[in-house]
């Protein structure tokens, strides 16, 4: 009965476990790509390239994108960069508490790394930062903001509930 108790815990919890792990990888832009577009136009040579057209929507774990044109560049079966255009596109990271949009975005699978340009605009919560250009990296959460010649990078930040604004 022992032995049987031991086998049932293995087998009830390994796979949770399991799941578990591939469920925060998901959130993390990892797993499998589902893209959902009015149409599609590919080729194979002599590149492996794909563009969707209208109303298009990639999603990758909690990584969503919207946009009017996604052109996917992979190599040998497996997605390199899809970039994005819109007026604008714009993605949601629910796990991150992240959403932010731009004129075009680049997404890097493998590295996890997005790029907003052109009026770029970032937030996490309330707080935004804008720019020219945006880079996000999803795995360490870390962003750089550049600015267009002339202009300026803006932040906002709200205090978190309990803060007190008295010095």
């Amino acid at each position: 009965m022992y032995r049987n108790r031991w086998l049932f815990l293995l087998v009830t919890f390994i796979p949770l476990s399991v799941w578990a792990a591939d469920a925060s990888d998901a959130a993390l832009g990892k797993g499998p790509i589902h893209i959902a577009a009015d149409a599609l136009q590919g080729q194979n040579k002599p590149i492996q390239e794909a563009i969707y057209t209208g109303n298009v929507v990639m999603q990758q774990g909690d990584l969503v994108i919207h946009a009017a044109q996604l052109t996917i560049h992979a190599q040998a079966g497996k997605v390199e960069k899809a970039v994005a255009t819109g007026n604008p596109v714009s993605f949601t990271m629910s796990s991150a508490q992240r959403h932010g949009y731009g004129q075009e975005l680049s997404y890097e699978p493998g590295s996890g790394r997005i790029v907003l340009t052109g009026d770029a605009h970032l937030w996490q919560g309330k707080n935004e930062v804008t720019g020219n250009q945006v880079i996000y990296l999803l795995q360490s959460q870390q962003t750089a903001v550049t600015a267009s010649a002339g202009q300026r990078v803006r932040s906002i930040f709200y205090p978190s509930k309990g803060s007190s604004d008295k010095p």
